[in-house]
């Protein structure tokens, strides 16, 4: 398949690159594909002629997401839509990453692909946004993940091994129930789900569930760091966005749709750790 990926910089987009080894894959400079221009997206994607856009690019700063209102709503939502409208054009699938901020973590039980919205925060309501531009695309997948991390980028994993190293003094939110996700694994996941035609709304996320302090309790225990780590609550930590308190995602739809290849996150992290 020849594949167009948006946002080839981030972390996913790594693990796509080098997952994706048996497709020809076209990841544009970011001043050739520019978020904030509708016809730099518009013209990229007909040039290449894509038969995917895998669309991995999002202003992901959930904080100045609050202050940045009009350029979250924009990179997240209405160039989603651009996507889409190229992706028409030129007869592509166009596979949409989405999150678990598009609700409002109030369950009590892993929310399923049906399961009502509410989102929080203005990084959530503008990644809502990107699902609803994404689904005008005749040709659509939007996939849900969380925490996602691996041996690269910036993320909660190296944050945390980075701090250890330092001997700094750890506290970490026990309050906040997820599921951390390599982007290494939902690479692989997703490169399945477009070869089996995969269409819809789907959740990626890996198995089982821990809160960010559990998280890092893992990478220390597997990882034999010994660090200073201690449990604290959401409150001791204000920010200007609302996190959800619990965003585990139900899985099940994927055994439904074709090969299910997502690990439990134990596993994954394991994974991480031993390749690095």
């Amino acid at each position: 398949m020849r594949v167009l990926i948006a946002g080839g910089a981030g972390q996913l987009a790594r693990a796509i690159r080098e997952t994706w080894i048996d497709h020809e894959l076209i990841v544009p400079a970011e001043a050739s594909f520019d978020l904030g221009n509708p016809e730099s997206v518009r013209s990229a994607i007909l040039e290449a002629r894509p038969q995917v856009v895998l669309n991995a690019a999002a202003f992901t700063q959930v904080d100045r997401c609050e202050s940045e209102v009009e350029r979250a709503m924009r990179i997240n939502g209405e160039a989603v839509r651009w996507m889409a409208e190229a992706a028409d054009e030129t007869g592509a699938l166009l596979v949409q990453i989405s999150t678990d901020y598009v609700f409002d973590g109030t369950a009590t039980r892993p929310y399923r692909e049906t399961d009502p919205t509410n989102p929080q925060s203005v990084y959530g309501r503008s990644k809502l946004l990107g699902e609803h531009s994404a689904a005008l695309a005749r040709e659509h997948l939007i996939v849900r993940t969380a925490w996602l991390y691996d041996a690269w980028g910036k993320n909660f994993y190296l944050t945390m091994r980075n701090a250890a190293a330092q001997g700094r003094q750890l506290k970490v939110v026990d309050d906040q129930r997820g599921t951390p996700t390599t982007c290494r694994a939902l690479a692989r996941q997703l490169q399945v789900a477009a070869q089996e035609g995969w269409r819809g709304l789907v959740h990626g996320t890996c198995g089982g569930e821990t809160s960010w302090h559990g998280f890092a309790t893992e990478i220390f225990r597997q990882t034999g760091i010994q660090a200073d780590l201690s449990p604290c609550p959401t409150a001791d930590y204000p920010t200007p966005a609302t996190r959800p308190t619990y965003s585990v995602l139900d899985g099940a739809h994927r055994c439904e749709l074709g090969t299910d290849l997502m690990p439990d996150w134990r596993e994954a992290l394991g994974e991480v750790i031993g390749i690095g």
